[in-house]
C-alpha cells in the first residue's frame, strides 16, 4: 500500500502542492494500479507464444533531423547555448 507521505514526497519532487483530498484520491488510485499490476503478475506465461515484430527500425518512421523553430520560446529568459534551463532541484 502506498502511504500519504510517499505521495506527498512525489508531489514535492514534482513541485505540486497537493491538498489532503487530492492525497487521499491519489493514494487510492495508485493502490488500484498496483493491485492491477499484481494481478498481471499472476498470469502464467510459460504456455504463451512470444510476440515479435519483423519490421526494421527504419520502417517505423521517417528519421530526419529538423530545425527547431523557437517562436515564442525565443523570449524566455532561462536560455543558454540553445537550451532552456529548468529550475534547480534541491
Amino acid at each position: 500500500m502506498v502511504s500519504k507521505d510517499e505521495i506527498k514526497h512525489l508531489g514535492w519532487l514534482s513541485r505540486l502542492e497537493l491538498t489532503n483530498a487530492e492525497l487521499d484520491r491519489y493514494v487510492s488510485q495508485i493502490d488500484e494500479i498496483i493491485r492491477y499490476f499484481d494481478k498481471l503478475d499472476t498470469i502464467p506465461l510459460s504456455e504463451s507464444e512470444w510476440s515479435y515484430s519483423t519490421k526494421e527500425v527504419s520502417e517505423l518512421r521517417d528519421d530526419t533531423n529538423r530545425v527547431f523553430k523557437w517562436g515564442k520560446l525565443q523570449s524566455l529568459k532561462n536560455r543558454k547555448d540553445g537550451f532552456i534551463k529548468g529550475p534547480k532541484m534541491s
